[in-house]
């Protein structure tokens, strides 16, 4: 059973547990189908489109149709598993607590991270104001483009075609005549869409105006067709703000936090893992001795002098 059954299954026996319990019915607006009597709601296909990617205004609805869909395929997949009751055996059982306790887990280190004294207001509004492009001056912008492996031959084309101002389409029978394959197509992009190295050169365009850009092994030839200012303010940018310092420190501020929950607490190694945390500690501890005893007087002077610059360093 690979892991995303698994999960699944996991979510299925949950929320049989939970429907299993005599809860109350829910509204009937809130209801967006119902598999064998069991109602799927709208709360449900709501913490589906959590994880989704590329949502927009115009395909949204389609977007929650495919999550309804897969709750539907969810819930049969449920009464199957029922009937058989898989929920009752071992290694269910044990997989659904492991899940609960993951999930609890990791509940409490998104609150523990929402509430960071190291992450507060002061820093948003600095990554609010440096980031005009995505925030004050953020833009929606609607783009054509083509795109080609990126060598010596095709990139100088594809700048010899931008620069003489030539039409998508006569750039699109150059590449042809060259027998260069290609793709091509117009589509719509939020600031927060585009790659950020990109960002700043987008905001000096204006509407007709093109450039060529390479990222990574691709080129691309790119068409600004029309521009709409769409700026953010603070207030709404700072959710978005939270969750990005939450994605690039949340790391460091978690380790360090079970680092400190492992010293308040008690933990016990038995049987064979008490042997081998022993042996680990009493390797560590030998290890640090021994390199310390091999210090000169030149490099534990070095030592303490690169501690004191970090000291500084971090007052700075």
């Amino acid at each position: 059973m690979n892991k995303i059954l698994k999960l699944s299954l996991v979510v299925i026996f949950c929320n049989l547990a939970a429907c299993g319990k005599g809860s109350e019915k829910v509204a009937n607006s809130q209801i967006a189908a119902k598999v064998n009597g069991v109602e799927i709601t709208t709360h449900q296909i709501d913490s589906v489109m959590k994880s989704a990617q590329n949502v927009t205004a115009e395909n949204v609805s389609e977007f929650r149709k495919k999550a309804l869909d897969k709750l539907i395929d969810q819930q049969l997949v449920l009464d199957k598993a029922s009937k058989e009751s898989l929920d009752r055996t071992p290694d269910v059982i044990l997989e659904i607590e492991a899940a609960k306790k993951e999930i609890l887990a990791r509940a409490y280190l998104k609150k523990m991270l929402a509430n960071s004294s190291e992450i507060n207001d002061s820093e948003f509004r600095k990554y609010y104001d440096e980031h005009t492009e995505l925030f004050s001056k953020r833009r929606i912008y609607n783009l054509q483009d083509i795109s080609t492996q990126s060598n010596e031959q095709t990139l100088e084309l594809l700048k010899e075609n931008v620069n003489a101002q030539k039409s998508m389409m006569d750039i699109a029978e150059s590449l042809k005549a060259k027998g260069i394959k290609f793709s091509s197509g117009s589509f719509t992009r939020p600031a927060e869409q585009l790659p950020l190295d990109i960002l700043p050169k987008m905001q000096m365009l204006k509407d007709g105006d093109m450039f060529v850009w390479q990222s990574g092994d691709i080129a691309h030839a790119i068409k600004l067709t029309s521009i709409e200012e769409s700026p953010v303010g603070l207030t709404e940018a700072t959710p978005m703000i939270k969750n990005y310092f939450i994605n690039t420190r949340g790391k460091q501020i978690v380790e360090d936090k079970i680092k400190k929950f492992r010293q308040e607490a008690k933990i016990e190694y038995l049987g064979a893992f008490a042997t081998q945390s022993e042996g680990s500690q009493t390797k560590v501890t030998s290890d640090k001795t021994e390199a310390a005893s091999n210090l000169t007087e030149e490099q534990k002077k070095s030592k303490k002098d690169s501690t004191i610059e970090a000291g500084v360093a971090g007052l700075k």
